[in-house]
């Protein structure tokens, strides 16, 4: 069907339904809209040509999911309607279902909510653009520093000792740039609850040997998750092969975010 009326009919439903935003995954095009139409890009959906349209659906509604995150994440959608625009389909989506799928409020107890939102949004950035032009991997880890410090070392002369705490607030954007950059070093970073990074280039020194975790993830992954088991920590980690960011807790991965699916704008 052409672009301009799937659109248009998408129009046409957000206004009847009064939704905040249409979630389009067609080609972008310039268009004048009462609703904003946000962009979907990088999501390859002509793979899905062969599958019957249950199955087309179920993956619809998972990318639906992927974008409903971001829209928390990046634009604090956290409630509301929004219409999906698949070239194939049309999907009504609650927003409520990506926030509960990463609901900060489960973690609150160790990290306040506002600086675990700070630092998954930078993390979901760091997944997304990479740095110099390839995918980078990472981890944060967020709790008491001086229980964190125990069971870690530093690999590289601190780049955060002595700093203010205005260049160390993690809540800051204007700070996240030099995040950014030092994340291309190995090591972890670490954050206080108060949302101030106390030290990048660390080394985790715990036994990971009693965490079970999917096969594939690497060293990072599974001394981050175990990390979370010794104390009451919040691991995040990105992986520098597929651009997952991953939450950890307790030991456990508790949440997986794609960044595949990558709003415009």
């Amino acid at each position: 069907m052409n672009a301009e009326v799937l659109l248009r009919a998408a129009m046409q439903v957000a206004a009847s339904i009064g939704a905040r935003a249409i979630v389009s995954f067609i080609e972008p095009q310039q268009v004048e809209s009462d609703i904003p139409v946000i962009w979907v890009k990088d999501i390859q959906l002509d793979v899905l040509k062969d599958l019957t349209m249950h199955d087309i659906l179920e993956i619809s509604e998972r990318h639906m999911l992927d974008a409903a995150v971001q829209l928390y994440l990046l634009r604090k959608f956290e409630s509301g309607i929004v219409v999906g625009l698949f070239s194939y389909a049309l999907i009504i989506y609650d927003i409520e279902e990506g926030k509960d799928f990463v609901n900060l409020r489960d973690f609150q107890d160790i990290v306040p909510r506002d600086v675990l939102h700070a630092v998954l949004t930078l993390a979901m950035e760091i997944a997304i653009e990479g740095r110099e032009g390839r995918s980078i991997g990472t981890a944060f880890i967020v709790g008491d520093p001086d229980e964190i410090f125990k069971f870690s070392h530093q690999a590289i002369l601190n780049p955060y000792q002595g700093q203010p705490s205005s260049v160390r607030d993690i809540k800051n954007r204007d700070n996240w740039e030099s995040v950014k950059e030092l994340a291309q070093l190995d090591g972890v970073f670490v954050i206080d609850t108060g949302g101030e990074v106390r030290a990048a280039g660390r080394y985790l020194d715990v036994n990971a040997r009693m965490v079970a975790l999917p096969g594939g993830l690497g060293g990072r992954h599974r001394a981050t998750a175990a990390l979370t088991r010794e104390i009451p920590a919040i691991g995040i980690t990105i992986s520098e092969s597929g651009g997952m960011v991953r939450l950890f807790r307790d030991g456990i991965c508790r949440l997986a975010l794609r960044s595949d699916v990558r709003i415009r704008g």
